[in-house]
């Protein structure tokens, strides 16, 4: 089977397509053959070495957290699930034509939903979702979230805006329709604003951009406010831990629980219209390269993702 793997941290050179061996599973586990993988800048962050200490040094490494697909085979002990299921999840080394992924980190695909559109779902919509556990974010609450129309932020966001809160999108000039077109009170184009004109007026502040820095974001958030951020740093995250020991503004970081139970009501959202999935673009996996490219330099709204042809 075709798998995306690097062999060493770098850049964009480091990445091939391996002909690899259909991976095993066992108890609790399922192989589906997956129909679309989605980018995520985790992805990237690994293959660059950004986050050797959740990725490790063996190579090679796959790359790719969540997908979607049809089950091929299930293992001893699955009970929810069975072959021929139409299914999406998190999985590591998901861009591939198989994947082994785990009975309680998938959920059944709604039909409704497509099968790019399903493979969005699981890191980004688990992540975002775990910002109201974080955050105590309802009605009347005031919430700036840079980054708005990423693939995190186009959960967030809408998310946030059906709880009641008045959130203040920062996105690029494509985005603003976009994001008004959600119900966001307020939305800036960063090129044409500075944030530092903004504050100090929000509970919360969620950075999804990896470019405002926790001491930017301390200055946009009221005395007792909130610091959300996306992804662990190395400099930053050691920096707003400290300062939970002694400051009522606080910094949290996001997690990701893609379990059944979340994704199936993040589908069922999705399958309502409830929240919209935003696909910037759709590449062939032989298109590696240039969807990994591409992405990075942030070329597009919402999510890119491969999607693989049925064989």
């Amino acid at each position: 089977m075709n798998k995306l793997v690097f062999r060493a941290f770098g850049g964009l050179d480091v990445l091939e397509l391996q002909d690899a061996a259909i991976p095993a599973f066992g108890a609790g586990e399922l192989l589906v053959r997956v129909r679309a993988a989605a980018i995520n800048p985790a992805d990237w962050k690994m293959r660059e070495g950004q986050l050797k200490l959740l990725s490790g040094w063996r190579m090679p490494q796959g790359l790719g957290l969540e997908f979607s697909g049809v089950i091929e085979q299930v293992g001893p002990s699955v009970r929810s699930f069975a072959v021929g299921d139409e299914v999406f999840g998190a999985a590591k080394s998901c861009i591939a034509d198989f994947v082994v992924a785990k009975e309680g980190q998938i959920a059944k695909k709604p039909p409704g939903v497509s099968f790019a559109a399903a493979s969005t779902i699981p890191v980004v919509g688990a992540t975002a979702a775990s910002l109201f556990e974080k955050a105590a974010i309802g009605e009347g609450t005031t919430v700036l979230i840079n980054g708005a129309t990423g693939g995190i932020g186009t959960f967030a966001t809408q998310l946030a805006v059906q709880r009641g809160a008045k959130v203040t999108a920062v996105v690029s000039e494509r985005g603003l329709a976009m994001v008004k077109r959600w119900g966001v009170e307020h939305a800036v184009d960063y090129r044409k604003t500075s944030l530092s004109e903004l504050g100090p007026s929000f509970d919360i502040v969620v950075e999804l951009s990896d470019k405002l820095s926790f001491k930017e974001g301390r200055a946009l958030l009221t005395p007792t406010g909130l610091f959300v951020a996306s992804l662990p740093s190395a400099t930053e995250t050691p920096t707003g831990l400290i300062n939970n020991l002694y400051s009522r503004q606080k910094y949290a970081l996001m997690g990701m629980q893609a379990n059944t139970e979340v994704l199936t009501r993040l589908a069922q959202d999705v399958a309502a219209g409830r929240v919209e999935v935003i696909i910037g673009q759709s590449f062939p996996l032989a298109d590696f390269r240039a969807a990994y490219g591409q992405t990075a330099e942030g070329r597009f709204a919402g999510k890119v993702v491969f999607t693989l042809e049925e064989s």
